[in-house]
């Protein structure tokens, strides 16, 4: 499918950076919005607490995100994006939009929008 043809493209990028696509969008919702939930970050991403808590452990030893206790509320735990995961996004988003840009070339603009409104459906269904 062109979901799936779109998203090895963009996985393979991510590779060189070491990185799932899972894992990508997870750093651009915090860069994007701040620090947030472990819930907030699962209902932003269309996702389980529990999906969530992996990606974050991974991200976390890679020193790109860090858990904060809230300041409100001491059973939950904010997530926050690090300067070194701010300069991941900075570096690799620009790269992500130009690739998606060059793979949507070829449709007309009505394509486009089509396309993007379908992938947007698609993966609101996968998970992490």
């Amino acid at each position: 499918s062109a979901y799936n043809f779109i998203e090895a493209r963009i996985s393979a990028d991510l590779r060189s950076a070491d990185l799932t696509l899972a894992r990508f969008h997870v750093l651009v919702a915090l860069a994007k919005h701040g620090p947030m939930s472990q819930q907030k970050l699962a209902d932003q991403l269309l996702v389980t607490k529990g999906n969530v808590v992996g990606l974050i452990d991974k991200l976390s030893a890679r020193g790109l995100v860090e858990r904060q206790s809230s300041a409100t509320d001491r059973r939950v735990n904010l997530l926050r994006v690090t300067p070194a995961g701010r300069r991941m996004v900075d570096r690799i988003l620009p790269r992500q939009m130009q690739l998606i840009a060059n793979l949507m070339q070829p449709l007309n603009p009505r394509e486009a929008t089509s396309l993007k409104t379908l992938l947007k459906r698609l993966r609101a269904v996968d998970t992490a």
